[in-house]
């Protein structure tokens, strides 16, 4: 294509460095074509491309820059035909923000599956003449479809699971790459295929601008070739969690109920790809998680504490409970710890709870750490009572994460009767 300006391209191994690479090599482009302004932005999309390339497609790519000293066309074409979908995380969310970057950021951009398998995800900045013969191509889906009936489906914890998969995922993925010589297993691919095509099906529901109840019924469309990956989906990533929970990965592991929504989503796909009806999604209660080995000093500095303060642990178990707060609970330290976090939070506010629990452990925005949040407490007898919540997060002197809860009671607000 005659642009008069710069064009260059090189390939890059599905290595944790090639992301470096690129971006040395997208700025070499636009200094030779005079287009300095362009620089970060374009290194910055560049990365988020060719990452995107490393951890889901699993091939060798090709990095293509076209530049002149007033826009810049970039295109990373891999082997993987699955197209890349923008994650329907809530706003809190860090990971899966690739391409809502480039979304934002870039003039124009677009993706196109290639007639020779694999694909081409591309980006535009600045202003193009109307002459220009650059295309704009979008992509539309391709092959034969299974639509699956997520039926009742938990919006919060759906999207917290998404999330913490997508970084699971990742996480996996550079580890595997990390160890020298060793090639991806096969199954990573699977597992990022089916991420990928949940992620696309579910889109137009999430980018929706009205709010969502908490639970809806949802036809997501899947490619049927993708369709089998669903088991490999479901057991990498329940291997992952275990490795997490070891401590071979820095990702924190999943909690129960992510672990149960995981579980759904995969046996839905399978079930209704062999035609079975589908079946709805069902609140659970899960008690029975790990015990992490806390130091004592942390344990006993919330124990002794003067003010109404519990602790929980990164499976959201409670491991301290001051006398203050087993009183205000209407309870007793030795009845609540032990137990799960949900324990004391009303029915209604338990998956907004797990699916920021998951948000915080993930890393994101810091919606209640150093915050007072006014919010109901549930006690034993079914009960409530409005309390003020300020939340820090704290490391035992072995570095294990903990999160302490100092509640005090709302003045005017008496406890609620049972439900």
């Amino acid at each position: 294509m005659p642009t008069g300006g710069v064009q260059r391209q090189v390939k890059l191994p599905p290595a944790p460095e090639s992301a470096r690479q690129a971006r040395r090599f997208v700025a070499e482009v636009l200094q030779a074509a005079r287009a300095d302004s362009l620089v970060d932005t374009a290194a910055l999309l560049t990365s988020e491309l060719v990452t995107n390339g490393i951890v889901h497609a699993h091939t060798e790519m090709q990095v293509v820059v076209e530049a002149t000293s007033a826009w810049v066309r970039v295109e990373v074409i891999d082997g993987n035909p699955m197209l890349p979908a923008r994650r329907g995380y809530d706003a809190e969310a860090l990971t899966g923000r690739g391409l809502e970057m480039v979304e934002l950021l870039a003039d124009d951009f677009g993706m196109q599956p290639l007639e020779n398998d694999g694909k081409r995800v591309w980006f535009r900045l600045g202003s193009v003449g109307a002459d220009s013969d650059m295309p704009h191509e979008r992509a539309t889906a391709r092959g034969a479809t299974v639509t699956v009936r997520l039926r009742n489906l938990p919006v919060m914890l759906y999207s917290a699971w998404q999330a913490h998969a997508d970084a699971m995922l990742r996480d996996a993925t550079l580890a595997e790459l990390a160890q020298a010589g060793a090639s991806l297993p096969n199954e990573l691919t699977l597992t990022a295929d089916a991420l990928s095509a949940l992620a696309l099906g579910t889109n137009d529901l999430f980018s929706s601008t009205t709010e969502l109840p908490h639970n809806v019924d949802v036809d997501v469309e899947l490619p049927r070739a993708v369709a089998p990956n669903f088991p490999v989906l479901r057991d990498v990533l329940r291997r992952c969690s275990e490795r997490s929970a070891a401590g071979e990965l820095l990702v924190p592991p999943s909690l129960p109920e992510i672990q149960a929504v995981r579980r759904w989503v995969c046996d839905e796909v399978g079930r209704q790809s062999q035609g079975l009806s589908a079946r709805p999604w069902t609140d659970v209660v899960i008690d029975d998680v790990p015990v992490d080995p806390m130091s004592a000093d942390a344990i006993d500095a919330v124990r002794a504490s003067p003010l109404a303060q519990i602790a929980a642990d990164r499976w959201n178990r409670i491991i301290a409970v001051s006398r203050g707060a087993a009183t205000l609970l209407g309870s007793t330290a030795a009845a609540l710890e032990g137990q799960r976090v949900i324990a004391i939070i009303p029915a209604r506010l338990r998956d907004a709870h797990v699916a920021g629990f998951t948000r915080q452990m993930l890393g994101g925005a810091p919606r209640l750490l150093g915050h007072a949040t006014e919010m109901p407490a549930l006690r034993p007898d079914g009960s409530e009572i409005v309390v003020l919540l300020e939340l820090e997060r704290r490391t035992d002197s072995g570095g294990r994460p903990l999160f302490v809860a100092t509640l005090t009671p709302v003045t005017g607000a008496p406890p609620q009767g049972a439900a």
